[in-house]
């Protein structure tokens, strides 16, 4: 049984790229970025680098994770910017459990909106039904935004 617990060590850092890169989802500049965002949050804590992260662990580790953040040109927005779960983990509902902890914090700190971004790629339809599934509705498909043929869909649920 996996435990969800808020925040992340350096001892993870090794961890997150190994679940990104095991669900062969992301590109190589994506993780990188993520990378710099664990960096930048575990120098400058969460409040100052206004990146929250959740991580599911059990035995063997770490083996999901999620980053978070209130958008600065918002009121009441907040952006998901990952959720991840390791390919062998996966089909446990665990995302849709981080997914609804995230929600609930977003609330608790006055968030009304969660916003996500993903690829439209057919890759990503088990993402996009995943959102779906959690209640989240489709707002805007920005056509070829990450690359030919890979628009940016962009999703929301109204707390």
């Amino acid at each position: 049984m996996a435990v969800i617990s808020n925040g992340i060590g350096p001892e993870d850092l090794i961890r997150i790229e190994e679940i990104l890169r095991s669900t062969s989802f992301f590109y190589d500049f994506e993780i990188d970025t993520a990378l710099e965002i664990a960096g930048e949050t575990l120098i400058k804590g969460s409040e100052a680098s206004g990146y929250y992260w959740l991580r599911a662990a059990d035995d063997s580790g770490v083996i999901a994770f999620a980053t978070y953040g209130r958008n600065s040109f918002s009121v009441h927005s907040w952006d998901l910017y990952w959720i991840a779960v390791h390919q062998d983990a996966r089909n446990q509902k665990l995302g849709s459990i981080m997914l609804l902890e995230i929600e609930n914090n977003v609330r608790s700190n006055g968030g009304k909106i969660l916003w996500v971004e993903t690829s439209g790629r057919p890759l990503y339809a088990p993402t996009e039904a995943f959102y779906q599934r959690n209640g989240y509705t489709l707002q805007a498909s920005l056509k070829d935004f990450y690359a030919p043929g890979d628009p940016k869909q962009i999703y929301s649920k109204v707390l």
